[in-house]
């Protein structure tokens, strides 16, 4: 999901939230049970705003959702690496909640390079950023390093050197795994296209992905899918859609993960809006799949509207209630529609 804006708005939240957490206040955040077992049912998450943004607004989520959420998706901003700041870390730790870190790889406005991370010169903070990780409660945390990576609206973009691309994320990883008391899991995340760069290119390898992840979002790719059915065949089909998805993730023995998916308009884009469909059919895809976990990006961003629990998408988020809530297992078991 292209969100220029992202890693600015973290950025700017996370100087903000840099407060210190005394010992006494520090709290040992749960591990999931999905990261516990494979067998257990994907874990619910969400996205509701950077560090002590979302640690505000979960309570709320959660009343309306009627159940707890199992983890969180937050973001860590280049500056809070080379600042080496705990800033969000410590509003999630000082409320106990589990989290999923996106790790960013490069700086922004080109002030490095792929070669400079396969080079060593951004050792050092990947480093002090997993101890602060590991000190805060974190050791066990899920980190999508270089999401969205088959795009080219983020400075570590794969698209024109995958190898390269491949071999620095590896290198990340080696650098996070060996840090002292580190149990980290690593995701692997490519974003949902109709067309352009195979992600499979950029893949760096079985011993360093543990989930296959997948950022999905319902918007529109083919000009002729009008109805929510035609609309949805239309993503599960492309290019790097669900069924390449399961398909990749089958073939490396690794279980699936949505960090990002979510239904309404966008600015550019279009999108559909109050899409009952698509949740319904996300469900029914993750009850008959290998998925990990997943987290529903209920936030308004510059360019994209999903969220669900203010009203403005009524009947989606009636169905994400009613899949996703309190009695999401008194359904039955749902079938994906063909």
């Amino acid at each position: 999901m292209n969100r220029r804006s992202l890693l600015s708005l973290v950025a700017a939240t996370g100087a903000c939230a840099a407060f210190g957490v005394s010992a006494a206040e520090k709290k040992k955040p749960p591990v999931p049970s999905w990261l516990k077992a494979s067998d257990r049912p994907p874990g619910l998450g969400v996205y509701l705003g950077a560090g002590c943004t979302g640690v505000g607004h979960l309570g709320e989520f959660e009343a309306w959702l009627g159940r707890k959420v199992d983890q969180m998706l937050e973001f860590i901003g280049w500056d809070v690496l080379e600042q080496s700041t705990a800033w969000g870390v410590n509003c999630w730790n000082k409320a106990a909640q589990a989290v999923v870190y996106s790790m960013p790889m490069l700086p922004p406005k080109a002030k490095g390079t792929l070669s400079d991370g396969v080079n060593g010169k951004f050792d050092d903070l990947f480093r002090k950023y997993a101890a602060i990780l590991i000190n805060s409660g974190y050791a066990d945390a899920v980190i999508r390093i270089g999401w969205e990576f088959n795009a080219n609206w983020y400075p570590w973009s794969a698209t024109k050197d995958p190898q390269t691309w491949a071999e620095y994320w590896h290198r990340i990883a080696i650098l996070l795994r060996e840090t002292p008391g580190a149990r980290f899991k690593f995701d692997w995340c490519p974003a949902a296209f109709g067309k352009g760069f195979s992600p499979e290119r950029a893949y760096p390898g079985d011993d360093v992905v543990d989930f296959i992840g997948l950022d999905f979002y319902n918007m529109p790719i083919d000009s002729k899918a009008k109805t929510p059915e035609q609309r949805w065949k239309s993503r599960f089909d492309m290019h790097t859609g669900l069924r390449w998805h399961r398909d990749f993730a089958q073939s490396h023995r690794k279980r699936m993960s949505y960090p990002e998916w979510g239904t309404g308009p966008h600015k550019q884009y279009g999108g559909a809006v109050d899409d009952a469909y698509f949740i319904e059919q996300m469900a029914a895809w993750m009850t008959e799949n290998k998925v990990a976990y997943h987290n529903y990006w209920n936030y308004k961003s510059k360019d994209l509207d999903t969220r669900l629990s203010n009203g403005s998408q009524p009947n989606a988020a009636a169905a994400f209630i009613k899949y996703f809530g309190a009695n999401e297992h008194a359904h039955g078991k749902l079938r994906m529609s063909s």
